[in-house]
């Protein structure tokens, strides 16, 4: 990032949040992260960067954690937290970027970019099909969705505040991370890492249409790029980018391989609720995080199974179309085959699956 500014990330323990602040870090940039949580570690152990621990719900605390910062020129929001619907996610998600934007306007930091990351869910496909390639010019549904409201908040606070801004739309992100409930790579490592523990064939648990289906995904470490990209290309200010793998896959290719790094042989397809069929399985998994000496973490501290259901259960395509950033200047790219194999490997090197 050019100047010498600090960028603050929220959710950085996020599995967005997690690679931009590795990236960025690796690229000099100084960052200062944001969370609930303790500090953000490296693969060293070390701390990357300064952290400020303070829950964003809490407007009147995430200003006084930030009161006194004076070198924050850029946010990158990738903050997000869960509910039991799509109305309800609304008003927590929009809050907690109300009041990390508020809290940097209230301290002496002078605020001149932020990157908001948004997601597929902009164009509907939670709702089942919808028109496919995905480009940022198409109208918004009825919602709720509260992609919508944090664009449009974003929108009206820049333009007060004189600030510029990008908005980056990955789709089903991959990477590694604890505690982030839209992470398929965890979802799909713990299920086949149950299965194989109690004997079970790994079966894709999806629909006959999920099987066959053109779909998508984003390493995290092409959205941290994109990220990075944002905060200095003059093409990229206040405009919207979907950010992609850039290539699709179908899951009849793909889950021969993801059992075969399980060591596992692929059975046919069976539809099932993960929701269900991984209900009660807390001491199996905390049995084989015992078995294989692996960090200790609770079944739904790793996996979120609604959100790995209802990825499998997508019949129709999943395609967004990535020329704009492309012709924007951002080419980065992955090979979503190789990209979950190698993030699986991370995975085992971080002693999180065996």
């Amino acid at each position: 990032m050019s100047g010498t500014g600090s960028v603050l990330v929220t959710g950085a323990h996020g599995v967005v949040g997690g690679a931009a602040v590795r990236v960025l870090h690796e690229a000099g940039v100084p960052v200062v992260t944001l969370a609930r949580r303790g500090p953000v570690l490296l693969k060293d152990g070390a701390p990357a960067g300064e952290h400020v621990r303070v829950d964003l719900l809490d407007a009147e605390a995430t200003r006084a954690a930030l009161a006194d910062r004076s070198d924050i020129t850029a946010v990158v929001h990738a903050a997000y937290l869960e509910r039991e619907s799509m109305a309800a996610t609304v008003g927590p998600n929009v809050a907690m970027l109300r009041n990390a934007l508020d809290a940097v306007h209230a301290s002496p930091s002078r605020l001149e970019h932020a990157v908001l990351i948004g997601g597929g869910k902009s164009y509907g496909e939670h709702l089942g099909a919808y028109k496919t390639p995905a480009k940022e010019s198409d109208p918004r549904f009825l919602g709720p969705i509260f992609y919508n409201d944090q664009e449009d908040h974003l929108y009206a606070d820049a333009a007060r505040a004189g600030y510029t801004w990008t908005v980056l739309r990955p789709d089903a992100v991959i990477g590694p991370s604890l505690g982030s409930p839209m992470n398929m790579l965890t979802g799909i490592a713990v299920y086949a890492s149950v299965c194989r523990h109690l004997g079970v064939p790994l079966r894709f648990p999806g629909t006959p249409g999920a099987w066959t289906a053109l779909h998508q995904a984003t390493d995290a470490r092409v959205v941290a790029r994109a990220v990075q990209w944002s905060l200095d290309a003059a093409s990229a200010r206040n405009e919207v980018f979907n950010v992609t793998n850039g290539d699709n896959f179908r899951w009849v290719h793909l889950w021969p391989e993801i059992a075969a790094f399980f060591g596992m042989e692929a059975a046919p397809p069976q539809p099932m609720t993960l929701a269900e069929q991984m209900a009660g399985k807390e001491a199996v998994w905390d049995e084989i995080v015992r078995e294989h000496g692996l960090r200790p973490t609770g079944l739904a501290e790793i996996a979120s199974w609604p959100f790995v259901d209802g990825w499998f259960a997508m019949d129709a395509d999943m395609v967004q179309s990535t020329i704009k950033i492309r012709q924007a200047g951002f080419g980065d790219c992955a090979d979503t085959h190789a990209s979950f194999l190698d993030n699986l490997a991370t995975l085992r090197d971080l002693s999180l699956i065996p």
